[in-house]
């Protein structure tokens, strides 16, 4: 950079930062309509380059870096007050930001807009997901090359790059950074709504098959290169042998499990033969899949192809150019979903809206008749569904025949959003405390929108300590995570106010934490000091933890997540501190499974009451203690 540049970077300090800091506040203040566009795009772009100026400081060689970003900022501030909306540049790639509901965090994203584009007309847009970097940061994100926004560009296509909160598989809140991006970018700019386009590569390309299946419907094609497609085989855990929360916590992420989702959907495959970290037969097993069920899924393997396939422009530019030639489809009338949670709970037309039980998949199989008055409907463990009539191809006006599993259904109700048919019965069953779309578990749900961190106060000075340093540890482990930090307050802090807008994560007992003695009577699973009680069964060891998501009593439309005792997650990797947590599981802290996580010793899924329910209770059994021994 030359010594100017590096005269430069010694002159920002901590100090400048704290100032630039307050500068934001006080900008947002006097303009502050978040529903302005100049704020939209510039308040969010500064706190960024903010982020990334702490960043560029910290790390000491980058220093030089924050100069930059603080001009950057300033930049944006500029626009801000005199009302000027901040657009990416066509024909170059321009870093774009949002501020995330779940953390406060300001998060980037990366859009290409073609050199020709204008707002006069509706483009097509690709959503591009990026591979696994360990070091990936908002200082040094993962960019696809050039050659990659030339193809975009000839195709005369927009191209987004979310950053997906650097390594989540784009699974959690990965996957919902992918879709602010995209709400973020359909708001602000031209976009052809019925040509969204999805493709990945490596772990993107595992996001581009996770998401396209969860969300059928949502994307007009898909393109993954070189992804996973089913994370048993791959990680060589035991699906047999695993215990049935296990089992559940990776199938409702693993697309294998998802292929029937495949249908009516566009998708084209490539994967080198010779790839030794994801083998090609990642994706051979979803042809093979696919093909069994007659569902169309193109695949093209790379003779001698490495993994990193996706880094010649020929493989790229080949996937960019067969989805801008895919035009969206007609509303199909045949609709194939499984899903294993109420969070994806909607394919095309068609809406889950109740399981019969929780902790196994539900099914459908729909199809409308080319008259378009008759609907035929297979289901397994579905309670209640509905059908969007003014985007399927029902005949709007005539008297519709539904069929449910060969029988009329139990009930049947037509309203402005659609067709609602019960599948068992037609009473209201939604009262009361009942697993629903947005709160329905496991833990990792928690951390998917607005959450505060509650560190328990109120025990001895020895156990505040402790509690202290397991959300100090919790904090970083979930910034490394999630390049954000979370908010945290002490348990006297909380507001009423609070627990209706956020989620809390308690951390402490009902001794240490007043939030948690509040509601401890209210919980399913009672809460000591290394002891805790599962129906008629008590666990109790000094090395012994408890992780639970539920409801929470005094705000039940939010939840709270209860973090007690030892800490959980010591062997696991970063990106997998948070996604593998069932609803409630309690642990050995010095002990552990073939993943790496904490050996339980009760864990499980509470059922659609979030009552505790003997069939989704797993245990093992206690340590045994060897006979014939002195106990000193």
């Amino acid at each position: 950079a030359g010594p100017a540049a590096a005269q430069a970077s010694t002159s920002i300090t901590p100090d400048d930062l704290a100032r630039f800091e307050r500068e934001i506040q006080i900008t947002e203040a006097a303009y502050g309509n978040p529903t302005c566009p100049a704020y939209r795009t510039n308040s969010p772009l500064a706190r960024l380059q903010l982020k990334k100026a702490e960043e560029a400081l910290a790390s000491g060689y980058l220093a030089s870096a924050a100069t930059e970003c603080l001009a950057a900022g300033r930049a944006a501030l500029k626009r801000l007050a005199a009302g000027q909306t901040f657009h990416a540049r066509p024909g170059a790639l321009t870093e774009l930001a949002y501020v995330a509901a779940n953390d406060g965090s300001a998060q980037p994203y990366y859009l290409y807009l073609p050199h020709n584009y204008t707002a006069h007309r509706a483009w097509p847009l690709i959503v591009f997901l990026h591979g696994y970097v360990p070091s990936i940061t908002v200082l040094d994100p993962w960019i696809p090359s050039e050659d990659v926004f030339r193809a975009a560009d000839h195709a005369g296509c927009m191209l987004l790059v979310p950053y997906g909160r650097r390594n989540t598989d784009f699974q959690g809140i990965g996957e919902v950074d992918v879709l602010r991006a995209i709400s973020e970018v359909q708001n602000n700019y031209s976009v052809d709504e019925q040509r969204v386009y999805m493709m990945g590569v490596s772990m993107g390309g595992m996001g581009a098959w996770n998401l396209a299946l969860r969300h059928p419907g949502r994307f007009a094609a898909v393109a993954p290169i070189s992804g996973h497609t089913d994370m048993f085989r791959w990680w060589g855990w035991p699906r047999e042998q695993a215990p049935g929360f296990k089992r559940w916590l990776v199938e409702w992420d693993n697309a294998l499990d998802q292929v029937v989702n495949l249908r009516g959907q566009s998708v084209f495959v490539q994967h080198g033969a010779a790839d030794t970290l994801i083998p090609a037969e990642q994706s051979q097993l979803m042809v093979a899949s696919a093909k069994r069920l007659a569902l169309p899924l193109s695949y093209y393997e790379i003779p001698n192809g490495s993994h990193y396939v996706y880094l010649d422009p020929a493989v790229t530019r080949r996937s960019i150019e067969w989805l801008a030639q895919q035009k969206p489809p007609p509303s199909p009338r045949r609709v194939s979903f499984k899903t294993w949670s109420l969070e994806y709970n909607q394919a095309f037309w068609l809406t889950i809206e109740g399981f019969e039980r929780w902790g196994e998949p539900a099914e459908v199989s729909a199809i409308i008749t080319t008259s378009g008055d008759k609907l035929r409907l297979r289901t397994k463990n579905v309670r209640c569904l509905t059908v969007d009539t003014q985007h399927s191809p029902l005949n709007k006006d005539a008297e519709i025949g539904v069929i449910v599993n060969k029988h009329r259904p139990a009930g049947l109700r037509k309203d402005k959003r659609g067709l609602h048919i019960w599948v068992e019965d037609a009473v209201v069953y939604d009262l009361g405390l009942r697993k629903r779309k947005g709160l329905c578990g496991p833990v990792e749900e928690v951390f998917d929108t607005a959450f505060i961190v509650v560190r328990g106060t109120t025990g001895n000075k020895e156990q505040c300590a402790r509690i202290n340093a397991q959300v100090q540890r919790w904090a970083e482990e979930w910034q490394a995570f999630g390049d954000g930090w979370p908010r945290i307050a002490d348990d006297t802090a909380v507001t009423q106010e609070m627990m209706k807008q956020d989620n809390l994560v308690l951390f402490g007992t009902p001794q240490t934490n007043s939030v948690l003695a509040q509601i401890a009577d209210l919980l399913p699973i009672s809460i000591g000091d290394h002891y805790y009680t599962v129906g008629d069964e008590t666990y109790e060891g000094d090395r012994l933890g408890l992780v639970m998501c539920y409801p929470n009593p005094a705000a039940p439309d939010r939840y709270v997540a209860v973090y007690s005792g030892e800490y959980y997650g010591q062997r696991l990797p970063i990106n997998h501190k948070f996604d593998l947590l069932p609803d409630f599981i309690i642990f050995a802290a010095d002990e552990y499974d073939y993943d790496n996580a904490n050996l339980y010793r009760c864990a499980g899924f509470f059922d659609m009451n979030w009552q505790l329910s003997e069939r989704l209770t797993w245990r093992t059994p206690p340590p045994q203690v060897e006979q014939g021994g002195s106990a000193e």
